[in-house]
This record gives C-alpha cells, sequence and structure tokens, in this order.
C-alpha cells in the first residue's frame, strides 16, 4: 500500500467485478487518474492489467454487503472518484452498491429495467408508444406461443429474456420451427442463466413479432436529464450474410443511413434511455431500421463490445472517457473530431465442433484495412454458432482512411469468412 496521503494520490477509476477486454480501460490510461478492479474472483473475465495501480479480487457471491465493505475499505485508502461497470450481469448489484456507498451510478430501477426485456418493452410502448419496438410477449407454453404466432404472422423472433448478445435468437418462419425452437430454449435456458449466474431476472422466453430492416447501435451518455448521443454504428449480422441467426458478424462505421435517418435515431435512442428511468451512467441502444424508420430493439447499462474503438478510431470520441466523465458529474466529449471508418469483425462457424484449423487467416491479414486480430480460439478447441451460446474464436479490427475502402475489405472478408474456420463435427470426435 502506498505511502502518500490519500490527498496526493490521484483519484481511483475502480472497475466492478471485471474489466474483460483492453477496449474498456485504454481511453482512461492517459486521462491522470488511477485505475483500478474489484475482480469477481468467480467470473470467467479473469484480466487483471498491468497499467492498474490496484487489483483486488473477492467473491461476489457473498453478496451486496460483502462488495460494499470491499469497496468503502478500499475508499479509505483511496479516493474513489467512481465506479465504473462493463458487465451485463452486474448492473443491479453495481447499482445497488453504488446507492449505499453514495456513488453515482444508474438507478436500481432503472438497472431492473434493463436487464428485463420484458419490461423494457412495458416502459417502451408506455413512454414513448406502442409502435416504439416489436409486439411481443412473455411465453410459458406452447398454446401461449402458437397464439401470439397466429396473431402477428411468421415469421417470428423467439430469444430470452434475460441474456445479451444473440445468444440463442432464433427467427422462426412457421409452426414447426417455432415449436422445435421454443423446445430447445425451454431446455437450455435455465442451465446456460444459472451457469452465467444470473439471478435478478427470471429465465423468461420471449416471442416478438419480426422486424424488417438493416441493425445498427447508438451509445448514450446520461447525466441527470441530458443525454448524448454518439454516431450511428451499422451491424452486419448473421441474416445479412443469408443465415437464419441474429449473431453480429461485423460492426462497421460509418453508418450509410442518411442524415436524417441518423438524426431520429439518436432522438429515439435518447427516448429509449429516459423511458428506462436511466439517469446517470452509459446505455447501449440497438435498433432495427425498416420502412417506417427507426424501431428499438433493446438497451443495455453498459457499454457496447467494440464500440469503444470503432468510435476513438473512426471518430476520434474517447466513450470510456465519456462513461468516466458523466459518472463524476462532468459534461462528456461526444463531437467527432476526425471523419474515419471502422469496423470489428467476428466471424463465427456454421456448425459446432473441434477447430482444426483457420483457413486463410493469411488472407485476411493482407486485407488492407486489417489493422489487428485477436485468436481466442485454437486447433483443438471446441467451437460453436454464437446462437448456440458460443463466445467468438477471433476478433478482427478493421481501420481505413474512407468507408469505401473499408468496404470494400469488408465485402472480401465476409468472402473469406465462409471457409475460415475448418471444424470437425462433434460425432467424429475420437
Amino acid at each position: 500500500m502506498s505511502s502518500e496521503p490519500l490527498g496526493t494520490l490521484p483519484p481511483l477509476v475502480l472497475y466492478f467485478g471485471a474489466v474483460q477486454r483492453p477496449e474498456f480501460y485504454a481511453g482512461l490510461l492517459d486521462d491522470g487518474v488511477a485505475l483500478g478492479v474489484l475482480r469477481d474472483s468467480d467470473s470467467v473475465h479473469t484480466l487483471e492489467p498491468e497499467e492498474f495501480t490496484l487489483i483486488e479480487r473477492m467473491r461476489f457471491a457473498d453478496g451486496a454487503d460483502a462488495v460494499v465493505e470491499r469497496i468503502r475499505e478500499i475508499g479509505r485508502r483511496r479516493r474513489i472518484e467512481a465506479v465504473l461497470n462493463v458487465d451485463e450481469t452486474l448492473v443491479p448489484l453495481w447499482a445497488e452498491v453504488c446507492a449505499r456507498l453514495g456513488l453515482p451510478a444508474m438507478s436500481g430501477e432503472a438497472a431492473a429495467a434493463v436487464r428485463s426485456k420484458s419490461e423494457m418493452r412495458r416502459r417502451f410502448a408506455r413512454h414513448i408508444g406502442e409502435h416504439a419496438s416489436a409486439r411481443s410477449a412473455v411465453v410459458t407454453d406452447e398454446e401461449q406461443l402458437l397464439a401470439f404466432a397466429a396473431g402477428t404472422g411468421y415469421p417470428v423472433i423467439l430469444k430470452p429474456g434475460n441474456l445479451w448478445g444473440s445468444y440463442f435468437v432464433s427467427r422462426c418462419d412457421d409452426r414447426a420451427e417455432l415449436i422445435a425452437a421454443y423446445r430447445r430454449l425451454a431446455a437450455t435456458l435455465p442451465e446456460f442463466s444459472a451457469g452465467q449466474r444470473i439471478t435478478d431476472t427470471p429465465a423468461e422466453i420471449l416471442v416478438e413479432e419480426f422486424l424488417t430492416g438493416t441493425n445498427h447501435s447508438v451509445e448514450c451518455l446520461v447525466l441527470e436529464d441530458r443525454v448524448w448521443t454518439t454516431p450511428v454504428v451499422d451491424v452486419v449480422t448473421g441474416t445479412d450474410l443469408g443465415g437464419t441467426d441474429f449473431h453480429h458478424f461485423a460492426r462497421v462505421t460509418a453508418t450509410r443511413l442518411s442524415p436524417a435517418e441518423r438524426d431520429r435515431m439518436r432522438a429515439l435512442a435518447a427516448d429509449a434511455v429516459r423511458a428506462l428511468g436511466i439517469r446517470r451512467g452509459l446505455a447501449h441502444v440497438e435498433f432495427v431500421h425498416g420502412p417506417t424508420g427507426p424501431r428499438l430493439i433493446e438497451v443495455a447499462g453498459r457499454p457496447g463490445a467494440n464500440r469503444a474503438p470503432l468510435l476513438r478510431e473512426a471518430y476520434g470520441i474517447n466513450l470510456i472517457a465519456g462513461y468516466r466523465d458523466v459518472l463524476r458529474g462532468v459534461e462528456p466529449s461526444v463531437e467527432p473530431v476526425r471523419d474515419g471508418a471502422a469496423a470489428v469483425v467476428t466471424p463465427y462457424p456454421e456448425h459446432a465442433g473441434t477447430l482444426v484449423e483457420y483457413a486463410g487467416l493469411d488472407r485476411v491479414r493482407a486485407l488492407p484495412s486489417t489493422a489487428q486480430i485477436d485468436v481466442y480460439k485454437h486447433p483443438g478447441d471446441l467451437v460453436q454458432p454464437r446462437h448456440e451460446g458460443a463466445g467468438s474464436p477471433l476478433r478482427i479490427e478493421l481501420r481505413a482512411d474512407s468507408p469505401e475502402r473499408l468496404l470494400a475489405d469488408l465485402d472480401r472478408l465476409r468472402e473469406l469468412s465462409e471457409d475460415l474456420f475448418v471444424v470437425r463435427a462433434p460425432e467424429a470426435v475420437g
């Protein structure tokens, strides 16, 4: 422990439970602040950055009282300026702990709303309008499921009400597909939720109308009654590639939407966070843009994955510094200072199995826009499609001076990704 007086040490920004990846802290390294993490020792996210001044561990399963006391003890040694949360499952605990410590964060009521898709949809309808989002219903049996589909018509979407990142989301084009998907999800969701230690939100199953259009997202920084929105990020999903699932193959900027369409989407993002009662922090808002304009998919109470590097590389926007700013009561800066283009691509195999090798990764590296490749799965590891609950085997960053150059390389990468994974099917193992 430092022997310097408490008042002479730089303020501490403390990450709550996990820091996950460098994208979630790189924007603060040169900000004149000390970084720390109180890591949940049960978390799958084990990163402990060497740049951090403070790294401590505890079991968050010990409960809010224990977490409050541990942060209070850290506060006796270091002045805590803000507690940042970047983990979806920890949003309610983060809100409760910060409230009890008198530290700024999302309210408990808002945290509960962002963790429940059914509650979220009710609030959108009540505060924005019935058509702000897709029609949806929580279903507990096949009779309810089929009644909803009969009322809306096919296709419909089936999804968990308590997860994120397109886990187990299915498009169902007829009765047989819908029943089969429902049975799979009903059998899988409770165990998967327990494995993720999700206790704040029930393992509900939602069925909803299918929205035709393109996918997009906006990050919102919130300070009391003010909301700052970032430029729109376009999302290329598995269905855009001709598949049947909604995994995020690529997140891309600059957007292909018109200036008027962007403005309308950013305004709806601000309406969404206000509808959920978010008054402090950062929210990730997702949309489908169709023939009648943008409609809300959902809101997450933390930064969107890969959005910080995208916004930094394309526009010079420091999203994580903005997150710190609103938590300490300072107006954030989200105005672009340059006009570049960037994308983050996360390909998935079509089928589960043992990874034999990557085919053509050298051709990916040779693309002019390829800036970085992070490989998470290696030969011999199990790989799966996203809709089966898997993380991405690799992550590819593209950067270019112009959208045209970036989009040309992205089209080439889409072609290469079709044969990128050489996978041995599970039945052939051994």
